[in-house]
């Protein structure tokens, strides 16, 4: 008996893996439906005030939404690593402000260091339809998280930049820790 259970219990992580990466790779973007919202950018690198450019690419993407009147609203997500001067949502923000998104239409979350943090922390700010803006890679992670939040979320995407397999591995890895409750 404890053999089976032994045997089950990587086999279970293996199944839960290959429908992972089934989700990640073909997770499809869901359009918003341009009623009106909050786009939420998932942080990412930001170096000393200037957004990496795989940030940089998700901030076009909510600046898309935001000028084509599908979201009202932008939240950016992201805190400081050791060392930041600037946090993700506080680059995130100024940037947008220089692409002429007005103020009040922004919203800096300044906390989060991980996905589940960004939507956790981010909850209060959101209005209306919720868009997640992330890269491809990273949008089954986000959606589900939003989810686990009880969020309804539609995804906007953006491609990932970089080596693909290392950033599939990543997410992979990430899903996982997120699903068995190693990570919140």
């Amino acid at each position: 008996m404890r053999l089976r259970i032994l045997t089950l219990v990587p086999l279970s992580l293996l199944i839960l893996a290959l429908a992972d990466l089934y989700g990640i790779l073909f997770v499809q973007q869901v359009e918003p439906a341009c009623l009106g919202g909050t786009a939420l950018v998932m942080g990412a690198a930001q170096y000393n005030g200037r957004p990496s450019p795989a940030f940089e690419r998700r901030l076009g993407g909510a600046l898309e939404l935001y000028r084509s009147g599908c979201v009202d609203r932008i939240v950016v997500s992201g805190g400081r690593r050791d060392g930041d001067n600037y946090s993700e949502g506080s680059t995130g923000q100024r940037w947008l402000l220089e692409q002429g998104v007005p103020a009040a239409a922004l919203i800096a979350e300044e906390e989060a260091t991980n996905s589940w943090q960004n939507i956790r922390n981010s909850r209060e700010h959101i209005e209306g339809e919720l868009v997640l803006v992330t890269d491809d890679l990273h949008a089954f992670r986000s959606r589900w998280v939003a989810a686990r939040h009880g969020l309804e979320a539609r995804v906007v995407t953006v491609e990932a930049g970089g080596a693909r397999s290392s950033y599939l591995l990543r997410e992979l890895a990430g899903l996982l820790t997120y699903q068995l409750g190693l990570v919140r």
